[in-house]
C-alpha cells in the first residue's frame, strides 16, 4: 500500500521538541558518559482505561529520573523527581482523566550528565464492544507484512481497545502458492485472522498482487492469467469464509503496475472482476465483494467512469475509493465522494461506498502534517464520510511504518512503530482521537449533517430516548450554542475524550467554542448555531512566565447576570448588565514547557455551569538558536547564528559553540542580550559540498539550547535586483535593464499539447527592497481561463511561487504562495503551505490585467518578507515559479523555473537567489531611435568576480549583438523584437573599472543598419 501523497519526527508539540532535542548538554568530555535511558512499556502501547494505574516502562542506568507529564492541551499534570533504583523500572502515574499524554523524562548520573527522552501513553474511558455491530471505523493493520511494518499479534487487543471494528489486511497470493495448483495460506496469516476474531474485529481483506509462478507482472493480463488470480480468490474465501470477513479485490488497480501488460486500465480491471466475480459467489453465495479500490489521482474519474460503463458496478457489492488530500484538511475529500456517488447514480446504482483508505502522515516532510492535526483531520474524515453516506471508513493506517521523519511513508499510523524510540506502539493522538469517537458513536445511527456559521459542521447521530449526540468543529474557530430543555444537561467531550458536563441556561442554550478539533454534545439538542455571548483571548505566553487574558460576556438577554469563570485553576467572578458587555481577568499559572496549548474556561452563569470555551496558543520558549546560510555583499558564505531572547528579562551568553565539518568555534561569550532582543554572529564558511552544522548555547543557570542544520553550495545563483515594483500592471521600465527569466515549454511534465510560445510561454523577474520581494513576469497566453477561487486558483491560470530560506534542499518549511485574475473579476492571493497558514497571506498584494488582444496576462505581485518568514539582510533564498495552464477545459500542464512545487513537492528544486545589495541602475546606454538599450552591471557570484552585461531590443526587427570586453567578445544572434540579450563574463576575485561596447545589427525594409554604444562600469572587489 504505497502512499504517494505525503512521513515524520515526531512533533506532539514544539514543547516536546523544545525539550527531548534543544535542551541537553554539549558534547561530553571523553571521559564521562551519558547515562542511558530507554522506554519499555510494560503495558502494550501505554494503553490504559480511567481507575488503572498509569505506569510508564523504562530502563536505566542512571542514577535519578526526573519527569513531566502533559495532556492534549499542553498542560503539566504531573512531575517529579526519584531516584532510579526506588522506581525499579516502572514510573507509577496518578491520571484518571481520559487523554492522550507526554511525559518527558530526564535521566540524570551521578556525576550531573543528563539524557533526555519521553514516551506518550493514553487514558481511555472503559467500553465493551465485544457485540457491537459497528462496522464503520476500520483501519489498515499491515500484519500481513513481513517487514517492520507488521506491528504484531500483541497488538490486535490494542486495535480492539480502541474501538477499531475492523482491520484492512492480505494475505498475498505468492505468498499462498508457492508451488503451482497449491494454495496454502501462511500460518501468520492464519494466526492473525484468529486474533482478529478473538478480539472481535472484523476482517477486510485485500486479494492482491501478482505471482511469478504465472506471469512476471503484478497485475494478471491474460484469461489464463485471471483464472489463476480467481483460484487463489476462491481459496481465499474458503480459508477467512464470510463471516465477519469482507473482501476487496486489488489495491489501486488503476495506479499500480501501470508499465505492466493491463496498464491499470480500467478494461483489464473489468476482465479480472467478471472472472472472480462470479467463481468467488457461485462457491460463497453470501460473500461480500468491493472494488475498484480507486486511488483519486491522475485521471481517476474518467477511469471510474469507465468502470460504470463496463458493467463493473453490478460485480460488486460496495465501491471503494481512497480519497488523499493531504496535506489539506479533509472537507476537500467531499468532492471527491459526491462525483464517485453521481457517476453511481447516473449508472443507476446506490450501492455503498467505503473509503477503505484516507490518511495523514505526520513529519519533517513538507506534505506531512503535526500529529495533533493528523488526529483531528482524520477523526473529520471520518464524520465527514459518515455524514454523507459513506458506510464503512478505514483509516491508513494502524503502526507507523518505520522511524524515519523525513520518509513520507513512515508515519502514517495511529500508533508508533515497534523500534519507535518513544516506544513500541505508543500512542499518537490519532489513536486517542479514533477510541473516543468510536465510543461516542457506537452502534449510534446518523441523524444527518448540517453545517454553520463559515466552515462549520454538525454531524448527529440518534442517541435514543430523545438524546443525540452532535460532532460539532470549524475551520474557522468560533462560539456556537447548543439548544436543549431549559435545566438538562449537556455532556461535552473534547477530541481526546474529557468530559465536561453543562446545563442549559433558562432561553434552553449551552455555549462552547469550536475550532478545528471536534468536540461532542450529548443531550436532548435539537439545533447549533453560531453565537457572540462569549469571548476568551490569552496573551502570548512565554515558557516559564504566567500567561493572563481575559474572558468576555455579551449579554443580548433584558435581564442581569452574574457569572463565574474557572480558568487555570482559579476562578473570577463578575456581573454583566443587560444588553450589556462585561470582561473579567482570566490567569494561567508558569509551565516551563513551550509548544502548543490549549486554554480552556468554563462560565457558571446564575450559578448553572453554562460554557465551555477554548482557544488555541503557542508557549514560546525563551530563548532560540537559529541559523541561516546567507551570503555577504560579496557573495561570501556565511553561518549566521542568532540568539533570540522572547522573555522579559535579559540573559549573559556564557558562549555559543559552533562546529560545521572540522570547522569550529565560540561566539558571543558575555554578550548580553536585552529582553525580547537578539544577538546574532557570523561564520565565515566555503561551502563546496553538502554538510552539516551544530550549535549551543550556554548560559549559566539555563539549561543548554542547540539547533543544527544542513548547509549546500549555492552555485551560480540567479541576482535579484533591488527595486521597489509599481503595482499598476505594467511592466517597469527600469525592468527593461534586467535580464528576464524566460519560461518556454518548461513544463515537467510539458503542458498537453503545447503549440510552442505563442501557446504559452513568458518572461519572469524577481526584485526586491526592504519591505517585499516583487515578482513580475509578462506572460503568452493564447486562451485564459481562470474558474477557481482561493485554493484551487493553482487549476487554472495564475502564478505560484515556492520559496525557501538559504541555498536550495536546505530548508523543509516551505512557503507556496499563488495569484490570479479569476473570471470573476477579482485578483486572488493563496497561501497553501506552510498547511497551519495555509488561507489568504497576510500583506500579499497583486495586480493582474488581462491584455485579450495581445494574449498576454501581466503579473506584478508584493510579497512581504514577514509573510516569508525571511531577513532580508540574509540576502541568499531558494524559488520557484509555476505558470499553471488552463485554456477552458482543464489543467493543461504548467510551465517553470525551477522544481519542487507544481510537481512532488521538493524544495531541493528551486533556484538559488541572490539578493543584490546594491540597489542602483546598472550603466547603461540607449540607442532611442535604433530601438537598443544595453548595460553592465559587476557583481559578486559566490564569491567570484562577474561582469553580466544585456541588451534589450526595443525595436520592431530581430538584430545580432556583440559584447566586447577587457574580458572577451560574445556574439548573440537573431534577438527578436522585444527580447534581450545577455551574458556573464567571468572576472576571478576581483573586476577593474572597464567599458562595454555593444554592437548592436539589423536589416530593415531590405537595408542593413547599425549602431555602437559604450557603457563605463565600476571595479568591484569579491575576495573578501
Amino acid at each position: 500500500m504505497i502512499r504517494r501523497r505525503s512521513g515524520a519526527i515526531s512533533l506532539l508539540t514544539a514543547g516536546l521538541l523544545l525539550a527531548a532535542v534543544l535542551q541537553i548538554p554539549t558534547a561530553l568530555p571523553a571521559a564521562a558518559a551519558a547515562p542511558t535511558l530507554t522506554i519499555v512499556p510494560s503495558t502494550v502501547g501505554n494503553a490504559f482505561t480511567v481507575g488503572q494505574q498509569v505506569k510508564l516502562g523504562f530502563t536505566t542506568n542512571a542514577a535519578t529520573i526526573g519527569w513531566t507529564v502533559r495532556d492534549s492541551a499542553g498542560t503539566e499534570v504531573a512531575k517529579g523527581s526519584a531516584s532510579a533504583a526506588s522506581l525499579n523500572g516502572q514510573l507509577p502515574l496518578s491520571i484518571s482523566t481520559p487523554g492522550w499524554y507526554q511525559a518527558d523524562l530526564t535521566a540524570t548520573a551521578s556525576d550531573g550528565w543528563v539524557t533526555n527522552g519521553g514516551t506518550d501513553f493514553s487514558v481511555l474511558t472503559p467500553h465493551d464492544f465485544s457485540t457491537s455491530t459497528d462496522t464503520r471505523i476500520g483501519v489498515a493493520t499491515g500484519l500481513g507484512f513481513s517487514s517492520g511494518a507488521n506491528p504484531g499479534l500483541g497488538s490486535v487487543p490494542l486495535l480492539a481497545m480502541s474501538g477499531i471494528s475492523t482491520a484492512r489486511d492480505e494475505a498475498f497470493w505468492a505468498s499462498a502458492e508457492t508451488t503451482p495448483g497449491v494454495i496454502q495460506f501462511q500460518q501468520k496469516v492464519k494466526d492473525y485472522k484468529a486474533a482478529l476474531d478473538a478480539n472481535n474485529v472484523d476482517f477486510l481483506n485485500i486479494l492482491d498482487y501478482g505471482n511469478p509462478l504465472y506471469y512476471p507482472d503484478e497485475a494478471p493480463s491474460t484469461d489464463e492469467q485471471r483464472q489463476a488470480f480467481t483460484r487463489y480468490a476462491v481459496a481465499a474465501v474458503n480459508e477467512f469464509g464470510t463471516a465477519h470477513t469482507t473482501y476487496e479485490l486489488w489495491n489501486e488497480w488503476n495506479w499500480r503496475d501501470l508499465d505492466g501488460p493491463a496498464g491499470g486500465t480500467a478494461d483489464q480491471y473489468i476482465a479480472l472482476l467478471k472472472t472472480v466475480s462470479p467463481a468467488v459467489r457461485a462457491a460463497h453465495p453470501d460473500v461480500k465483494l468491493t472494488g475498484p479500490s480507486l486511488a483519486v489521482i491522475s485521471d481517476w474519474q474518467a477511469w471510474f467512469t469507465r468502470f460504470a460503463d463496463l458493467g463493473g458496478l453490478d460485480y460488486v457489492d460496495a465501491v471503494t475509493i481512497h480519497p488523499y488530500v493531504q496535506p489539506n484538511d479533509p472537507e476537500a475529500s467531499v468532492a471527491y465522494v459526491n462525483t464517485i456517488r453521481s457517476i453511481m447514480a447516473a449508472h443507476g446504482s446506490t450501492k455503498p461506498i467505503y473509503i477503505s483508505e484516507q490518511g495523514w502522515a505526520t513529519g519533517t516532510n513538507p506534505m506531512a502534517v503535526s500529529e495533533p492535526v493528523q488526529a483531528r483531520d482524520l477523526v473529520r474524515g471520518e464524520l465527514l464520510a459518515f455524514g454523507n453516506g459513506v458506510a464503512r471508513y478505514s483509516g491508513y493506517n494502524f503502526m507507523d511504518s518505520g522511524t524515519d521523519p523525513a520518509n513520507v511513508e513512515h508515519r502514517f499510523g495511529l500508533v508508533r512503530n515497534t523500534q519507535d524510540t518513544r516506544g513500541a506502539l505508543a500512542p499518537k493522538p490519532s489513536y486517542v482521537a479514533t477510541a473516543v469517537l468510536a465510543r461516542q458513536i457506537d452502534e449510534l445511527p446518523l441523524i444527518g449533517q448540517t453545517k454553520f456559521g463559515t466552515n462549520g459542521y454538525d454531524v448527529a447521530f440518534n442517541a435514543g430516548g430523545g438524546q443525540s449526540v452532535h460532532a460539532v468543529w470549524s475551520a474557522t474557530p468560533g462560539l456556537v450554542n447548543a439548544a436543549a430543555p431549559a435545566g438538562s444537561t449537556v455532556q461535552v467531550t473534547n477530541m481526546y475524550g474529557a468530559v465536561t458536563t453543562l446545563t442549559a441556561d433558562a432561553g434552553g442554550h449551552i455555549w462552547v467554542s469550536a475550532g478545528p478539533e471536534p468536540v461532542y454534545l450529548r443531550g436532548a439538542i435539537s439545533g447549533v448555531a453560531p453565537s457572540n455571548r462569549f469571548a476568551l483571548s490569552v496573551s502570548p505566553e512565554i515558557a516559564g512566565d504566567p500567561v493572563s487574558g481575559s474572558l468576555t460576556f455579551t449579554n443580548p438577554d433584558s435581564t442581569a447576570h452574574a457569572f463565574t469563570v474557572e480558568a487555570g485553576g482559579s476562578q473570577t467572578s463578575g456581573n454583566v448588565p443587560a444588553a450589556g458587555t462585561a470582561s473579567v481577568p482570566v490567569t494561567y499559572p508558569a509551565q516551563n514547557s513551550a509548544g502548543a496549548r490549549t486554554y480552556s474556561a468554563r462560565v457558571t452563569v446564575d450559578g448553572a455551569p453554562a460554557a465551555l470555551l477554548t482557544t488555541s496558543g503557542t508557549a514560546t520558549a525563551p530563548l532560540t538558536v537559529t541559523g541561516s546560510h546567507v551570503l555577504s555583499s560579496s557573495g561570501q558564505d556565511l553561518l549566521r547564528l542568532r540568539v533570540t531572547n522572547a522573555s522579559s528579562h535579559s540573559y549573559t551568553v556564557a558562549g555559543l559553540d559552533w562546529a560545521s565539518g572540522s570547522g569550529s568555534g565560540t561566539l558571543l561569550g558575555g554578550t548580553t542580550i536585552a529582553a525580547h532582543g537578539t544577538a546574532s554572529a557570523d561564520v565565515p564558511l566555503t561551502v563546496t559540498a553538502a554538510s552539516d552544522w551544530a550549535a549551543s548555547l550556554r548560559i549559566a543557570g539555563v539549561a543548554f539550547f542547540k539547533a543544527s542544520g544542513q548547509l549546500r553550495p549555492v552555485g551560480t545563483p540567479t541576482v535579484a535586483t533591488e527595486h521597489t515594483v509599481t503595482l499598476d500592471g505594467v511592466i517597469d521600465p527600469e525592468l527593461s535593464q534586467v535580464p528576464p527569466i524566460s519560461l518556454a515549454g518548461t513544463g515537467t511534465p510539458p503542458v498537453t499539447g503545447w503549440g510552442g510560445p505563442s501557446d504559452l510561454s513568458g518572461s519572469l523577474w524577481l526584485t526586491h527592497d526592504s519591505q517585499n520581494l516583487y515578482l513580475s513576469a509578462r506572460i503568452i497566453d493564447d486562451v485564459f481561463s481562470q474558474p477557481n477561487r482561493n485554493g484551487n486558483i493553482w487549476g487554472g491560470d495564475g502564478l505560484q511561487i515556492g520559496m525557501t530560506a538559504g541555498a536550495p534542499g536546505e530548508a523543509t518549511r516551505t512557503q507556496e504562495i499563488g495569484a490570479a485574475l479569476t473570471d470573476a473579476g477579482t485578483v486572488d492571493t493563496w497561501r497553501w503551505s506552510p498547511v497551519e497558514l495555509a488561507g489568504t497571506p497576510p500583506g500579499v498584494q497583486a495586480k493582474v490585467v488581462r491584455d485579450a488582444s495581445a494574449h498576454t496576462t501581466t503579473y506584478e505581485v508584493a510579497v512581504p518578507w514577514s509573510t516569508l518568514e525571511f531577513a532580508s539582510g540574509d540576502r541568499l533564498l531558494s524559488a520557484t515559479v509555476v505558470v499553471n495552464e488552463n485554456d477552458g477545459t482543464g489543467r493543461r500542464g504548467w510551465l517553470t523555473w525551477g522544481t519542487g512545487v507544481a510537481e512532488a513537492k521538493n524544495p531541493a528544486g528551486f533556484n538559488a537567489i541572490r539578493l543584490d545589495a546594491t540597489p542602483a541602475a546598472p550603466a547603461g546606454a540607449t540607442d532611442a531611435t535604433f530601438g537598443i538599450t544595453t548595460t553592465a552591471r559587476p557583481q559578486c557570484w559566490s564569491g567570484a568576480a562577474v561582469l553580466p552585461v544585456y541588451a534589450y531590443n526595443a525595436g520592431s526587427a530581430p538584430m545580432d549583438v556583440r559584447f566586447t570586453t577587457p574580458l572577451g567578445e560574445q556574439k548573440i544572434s537573431s534577438v527578436g523584437a522585444g527580447e534581450g540579450a545577455y551574458y556573464a563574463f567571468p572576472a576571478g576575485g576581483s573586476l577593474v573599472a572597464g567599458s562595454l561596447t555593444t554592437a548592436a545589427y539589423r536589416w530593415n525594409n531590405g537595408s542593413p543598419q547599425y549602431t555602437r554604444l559604450t557603457v563605463n562600469y565600476p571595479a568591484i572587489n569579491c575576495a573578501g
